[in-house]
C-alpha cells in the first residue's frame, strides 16, 4: 500500500453498545484495510467501550460527554495517517467503502471529500419508524450524487487530513448539525464528492418520539448553523439543500398556520386540505420509492411520517430563526 493511502478510521461513539461490533467488524473486513482504527468513546455508561477490547483498534475515552465534533476532532488529532475516514458507530460499512472512497479522491480532479450514502435498509431493522428514516436518508441522499451543492454527512467520509486541518476540525461547540457547519467552512476549490459506491448501513432512530425529538432538533440548530456560516462563498455546501422541497416547506407552514383557525372559521376547511395535499405532492418522488421499496402498506406510512417530518421542519426552524434573533439582538445591544 503506497504511504499516501494510509487511512485512519476515527469512529466517535457514545452508548452504541448495540451496534458497535458490527461497526467494527465491517472497517476491518475492508478490501482496503486501514492502519489505523480509533474509537473515541464519549464517556459512554453503557458496555460498548468493553466491546472495542476484541479488536486491535484504539481506545480514547473522554473524562467527560462532549459531542460529536469534539470526539471527532479528538480520534483525528491522535492519529496519524495521511487520510482520514470517519464511521458512525451506529452504521457498517459495505466492504469495498474504503476502497471505492480513496479510488474516486485520487480520480477526481479537486476532491477534497468522497461522502457516502446510507443503504436503503437498515442496520437491524427495528419497526417502521426507523424504515422509514433510512429510506428518507438513503433517498434524498442518493439525488445528491453527482449535484455541486451536498449537506456533508460524516457516516461514512473520507477526507485528506490537509483538508481537515485547513477547514479547522469541528465546531466543537455544536451537539447536532456539526457535520453540515464543518461542509460550510470547505474552501470552494476542494469539491465535496458524494457517491453511492460507498454504502453504509445505518441503526437509526426506531421509536417515534425520539424520532420527532430528533428532527425538531435538525430543524433548530439549521439557523445557527446558517448564520454562522454567514457570507461564505461555499456556505451552500454542507446543508440539507435537497433534503426538502422549499416549495413543500412554504405549503406545509401554511397549513399549519390554516390550522387553529378551522374550530372558528370551518370553510377553511377545503384550503387546508389542500395545503395539505399539495404539500405532499411535493415529495411524489420519494413516496414513489417507498412504494417500490415496501409497497402500498409503507407508502402510506411514509405519506403520514413526511407530512409529520415537514411540520417538524416548519416549527423547528421557525424556533430555531428566534433563538438567532434573541443571539443577534443582544449583540447589538451591546
Amino acid at each position: 500500500m503506497p504511504a499516501a493511502d494510509a487511512v485512519a478510521v476515527v469512529v466517535p461513539n457514545f452508548n452504541k453498545a448495540k451496534t458497535l461490533r458490527a461497526c467494527l467488524d465491517s472497517i476491518y473486513a475492508q478490501t482496503h484495510q486501514p492502519t489505523e482504527v480509533i474509537v473515541v468513546d464519549d464517556h459512554s455508561t453503557d458496555t460498548s467501550p468493553t466491546i472495542t477490547h476484541d479488536y486491535p483498534c484504539t481506545l480514547i475515552t473522554t473524562p467527560t460527554n462532549q459531542g460529536p465534533a469534539a470526539a471527532r476532532n479528538t480520534g483525528a488529532a491522535n492519529s496519524t495517517a495521511p487520510l482520514l475516514f470517519f464511521v458512525d458507530s451506529d452504521t457498517a460499512l459495505a466492504p469495498d467503502a474504503i476502497e471505492n472512497a480513496i479510488h474516486l479522491l485520487h480520480h477526481t480532479p479537486h476532491a477534497g471529500m468522497i461522502q457516502g450514502i446510507y443503504a436503503p435498509h437498515p442496520l437491524y431493522d427495528d419497526g417502521p419508524v426507523e424504515a422509514y428514516r433510512v429510506a428518507f436518508e438513503h433517498h434524498w441522499r442518493k439525488r445528491s450524487v453527482g449535484r455541486s451543492r451536498a449537506a456533508t454527512l460524516f457516516a461514512a467520509s473520507l477526507i485528506p487530513r490537509a483538508v481537515f486541518d485547513e477547514v479547522g476540525g469541528f465546531d466543537e461547540r455544536l451537539r447536532t448539525g456539526e457535520d453540515a457547519e464543518f461542509g460550510t467552512r470547505m474552501p470552494e476549490r476542494y469539491r465535496l464528492v458524494v457517491t453511492d459506491t460507498v454504502v453504509t448501513r445505518h441503526d437509526d432512530v426506531d421509536r417515534f418520539l425520539p424520532f420527532v425529538r430528533e428532527q425538531f432538533g435538525f430543524a433548530t440548530a439549521t439557523p445557527l448553523v446558517m448564520l454562522r456560516a454567514g457570507r461564505r462563498r461555499n456556505a451552500g455546501t454542507g446543508m440539507r439543500v435537497n433534503a426538502v422541497s422549499p416549495t413543500g416547506l412554504v405549503l406545509s407552514g401554511l397549513s399549519l398556520l390554516t390550522l387553529p383557525l378551522l374550530p372558528v372559521l370551518p370553510g377553511l376547511v377545503p384550503l387546508w386540505l389542500a395545503l395539505l395535499v399539495a404539500s405532499t405532492a411535493m415529495s411524489h418522488e420519494f413516496l414513489r420509492f417507498t412504494y417500490r421499496l415496501r409497497g402500498p402498506g409503507f407508502a402510506a406510512y411514509a405519506t403520514g411520517m413526511h407530512t409529520l417530518f415537514y411540520a417538524l421542519a416548519v416549527v423547528g426552524t421557525g424556533v430555531g430563526a428566534l433563538r438567532v434573533a434573541y443571539v443577534l439582538a443582544r449583540r447589538w445591544a451591546r
